[in-house]
């Protein structure tokens, strides 16, 4: 048995958390080995003891990884373990890794510069529309948004996303095949389609419950660089995810909302308590400038004509098209519209890269719609 098919059986026995396999290998070298280990080996290693020993030398004899493989292969579903490289770098330095991740899309988003749009189940239509706006604007300028494809906040952040054309990320609280809520299931489907992906640590046939969700937490703030709660109330689960993040060294931000809103007590809270306070994407942008060395670039197609390069991030930390943009714009003062007849572009990718060269401080945009290089 390899490592990585010992992972995804450690994965399905109940009870096998990530601190407890930790333990495992760090006692028997591997995980292949802790499989093959007695009762009595098992019950020396700390926080196992008599009681779990039994229990995982039962599960142990009939751990199935074959299963897992198949399903996978049947459903288009990748499966990555911690010790693989397609594994998210910043997932991996958390205290609590999942042992496996179950990815429906592309593994590559897993690694780009994310934010997390977090927020209440049941917003306001102020929220709804922030969260929309956040999910665009943060994708069109080449950031990941992460997210857990719940109703509300979640949901809106995803869609403003996938309406920028960039990649979005949803962390399930279940298994990929028991996916909840079952009406974002073409909304899972789209992200998965458009470079994004739908991700769990949970095995097949795994439903959600009030477990699972608190759990998936730490993977949407363990895959940022930060954390944005848009609404949430004083009791809102949403306050895990900041526990979450804090404890791994995430920044958190709010966004402000009525006083006499329930749905936003949690982020005056929050504010109150040190939270960055966030008004656009620009504030986002700014927090983060100390955690990323270079700003992220728009995604690109993933087949660019001309041999591969076309697409690729130029050095200095803009995209092929957004130094296109600022070749056509020149030294002077430019109008949109000008500046799309000089580029070549189509006009709502123009206003998608304007957004992206905003944030990264090498435009400004001016009255009247017009564009000056800064």
């Amino acid at each position: 048995m390899t490592e990585r098919q010992a992972l995804i059986a450690l994965n399905r026995i109940t009870g096998m958390g990530a601190v407890t396999a930790k333990r495992l290998i760090e006692a028997f070298g591997s995980a292949a080995a802790s499989l093959r280990a007695s009762e009595e080996e098992l019950r020396a290693v700390p926080g196992i003891g008599p009681a779990r020993s039994g229990q995982f030398r039962s599960a142990f004899a009939e751990a199935d990884w074959r299963t897992e493989e198949r399903r996978a292969g049947e459903l288009g579903v990748r499966l990555i373990a911690w010790d693989e490289p397609d594994y998210p770098r910043a997932l991996k330095q958390i205290y609590d890794p999942p042992l496996v991740l179950y990815v429906c899309g592309d593994p590559a988003a897993l690694q780009g510069t994310a934010v997390a749009v977090v927020g209440t189940r049941h917003p306001t239509h102020y929220g709804r529309e922030s969260a929309y706006s956040f999910g665009f604007q943060l994708a069109g300028a080449g950031y990941v948004v992460v997210s857990g494809l719940a109703r509300g906040i979640d949901t809106e952040a995803h869609r403003g996303a996938l309406e920028a054309r960039g990649r979005t990320v949803a962390v399930l609280g279940g298994a990929l095949d028991c996916l909840y809520p079952v009406e974002n299931r073409d909304l899972a489907a789209s992200m998965a389609r458009q470079g994004g992906a739908v991700i769990s640590e949970y095995p097949f046939g795994r439903q959600p419950d009030r477990q699972t969700f608190p759990m998936r937490n730490r993977i949407v703030s363990g895959l940022s660089a930060g954390v944005l709660v848009v609404e949430a109330s004083l009791q809102s689960g949403t306050l895990i995810t900041v526990d979450q993040a804090l404890e791994q060294g995430r920044t958190v931000m709010a966004m402000p909302g009525r006083i006499d809103s329930v749905a936003s007590q949690g982020c005056h809270r929050l504010l109150r308590g040190g939270a960055r306070l966030v008004t656009c994407v620009d504030d986002i942008a700014e927090e983060l400038q100390e955690l990323i060395s270079v700003a992220p670039s728009r995604p690109q197609p993933r087949h660019a004509e001309g041999g591969g390069q076309a697409g690729r991030p130029a050095a200095t930390g803009v995209s092929a098209e957004e130094q296109r943009l600022l070749d056509a714009l020149g030294d002077e003062e430019t109008a949109v519209d000008d500046l799309v007849r000089l580029s070549g572009l189509a006009p709502g990718q123009v206003n998608g890269l304007l957004v992206g060269l905003q944030i990264k401080r090498r435009i400004r945009l001016l009255p009247g719609a017009r564009v000056k290089r800064t």
